[in-house]
């Protein structure tokens, strides 16, 4: 049973904290790893969120069975070249974001096929996703989640592991104290179990068991490995080990007070001078602006375009932008949290009055706009609010651009130095930027 083994394997891999993706270092210099790191940059600079829906959707597709954590390997980028063969694109192991929007609807298309929806234990807190419309007698799926208030994880395991005339055991294994996975055949159905163990929760024990005919194993092999992916059995339960007290008792990790959400950025800022940084920001709305936790002024701002220019101690990086002439084909680099993010784009609207379509959080207001050979192609505008999310996913929405004709005239500038000639890719262009981007934070 392959795909037994397969979610077992990802299921060990989730819970020690490695990736089912992670490849040991190259040994040589070969075309193939470069083409492999080429392939890792550009993926890596797409948002966190549009990386694990990616390959979220390419499990749904039935090309990737390995861990939905959004890291970059062999298996991600063979799961992306078997995607790009199936709708006749380039093979270049690189999701352009048109790409990118055909595959998510295609895999939300078989989500909805089944029905999949994340779904609650209302007794233990744990969910799970849970394929609705294969579940039941007349369907032939099963979707099960128990738990268990005896903390006898081995105990349960050895139940769960025996072999009876009518259940034959494909993959187990255990973690001491942590959690088991076992997978085989019962009957006329597979299954996949698996059991996680957290002290200081109760129950202290939660697990699921997804059961579905092995004459359908062709089609929903892909669905088990999504609802093994989807498991969270302690969402709202610390699991760090237990601290000891200064009596010796141990106090259970669930005690501490959780930590404080960290404060999101209020836009992104482009180092275009030493001490000197361009954003896109309404200025009243920004009171005590702040750039890793030192504060800043705003220098200058231009009421029409919303342009600010902002001074700090930004060390001695930065330099005059290179401009270019708006494209359809870009590249949108903004802070998405505290990382820096890519989002490929396409501009649309003219040199009057450009727009980008694209996946941008709020933070992404400022962020500069480049177009393939590097070229500084817009600024994008300040952004009110949140995007649109589906299952935790910011959904590509119209942002309006600052031109470079109004970036070039608020600068000062003159004509730049020509950019290069040949295309670039998003990880290229994050790779010779990331380090003049600025996070902006603004205080009460």
């Amino acid at each position: 049973m392959v795909i037994a083994r397969a979610i077992a394997a990802l299921t060990i891999l989730l819970a020690a904290g490695r990736s089912a993706d992670a490849q040991p270092p190259p040994t040589s210099a070969s075309s193939a790893d470069a083409a492999l790191a080429a392939q890792k940059a550009t993926f890596l600079a797409l948002p966190e969120s549009t990386r694990k829906a990616a390959q979220d959707a390419l499990v749904w597709l039935g090309f990737y069975n390995g861990v939905v954590d959004g890291d970059f390997g062999r298996g991600t980028r063979n799961a992306i070249l078997a995607y790009q063969a199936s709708v006749k694109a380039p093979q270049d192991g690189a999701l352009s974001a048109p790409e990118i929007k055909a595959l998510l609807a295609s895999a939300q298309k078989a989500r909805d096929a089944v029905g999949f929806q994340i779904v609650k234990d209302a007794k233990t807190g744990a969910s799970i996703g849970a394929p609705t419309k294969l579940i039941g007698a007349h369907a032939g799926a099963k979707l099960v989640l128990a738990a268990s208030p005896d903390a006898d994880l081995d105990a349960l395991y050895a139940r769960l592991a025996a072999v009876t005339p009518a259940r034959k055991i494909a993959y187990k294994a255990i973690k001491p104290d942590s959690f088991f996975v076992v997978s085989g055949q019962d009957g006329a159905s597979n299954f996949y179990t698996r059991f996680d163990k957290n002290a200081a929760a109760s129950p202290p024990i939660r697990g699921f068991t997804f059961a579905y005919p092995s004459s359908q194993a062709a089609q929903l092999d892909r669905v088990a490995i999504a609802v093994a992916n989807s498991f969270e059995p302690f969402p709202q339960v610390a699991t760090t080990p237990a601290a000891s007290t200064a009596s010796g008792a141990v106090a259970p990790a669930s005690s501490a007070a959780p930590p404080a959400p960290n404060p999101s950025p209020a836009a992104t800022a482009l180092v275009v001078a030493p001490g000197l940084a361009l954003t896109a920001l309404k200025a009243d709305d920004c009171p005590n602006p702040t750039v890793d936790g030192k504060p800043v002024r705003v220098e200058r701002t231009d009421a029409a375009t919303n342009l600010a220019m902002i001074a700090g101690d930004f060390g001695p990086k930065g330099e005059p932008p290179r401009f270019g002439a708006p494209g359809p084909d870009v590249v949108v680099l903004g802070f998405a949290g505290p990382r820096l993010a890519a989002s490929p784009a396409s501009l649309s609207g003219g040199e009057a009055r450009p727009a980008i379509v694209a996946a941008v959080e709020a933070s992404g207001g400022g962020g500069p706009v480049f177009d393939r050979r590097g070229a500084l192609v817009g600024l994008v505008a300040p952004i009110e609010g949140a995007p649109k999310r589906v299952a935790g996913v910011a959904l590509a929405a119209s942002h309006a651009v600052i031109a470079p004709d109004a970036i070039r005239a608020f600068l000062g500038a003159s004509e730049s130095a020509p950019v290069g000639a040949a295309d670039l890719s998003a990880g290229d262009i994050v790779a010779r930027e990331k380090e003049a981007l600025l996070a902006l934070y603004c205080g009460s």
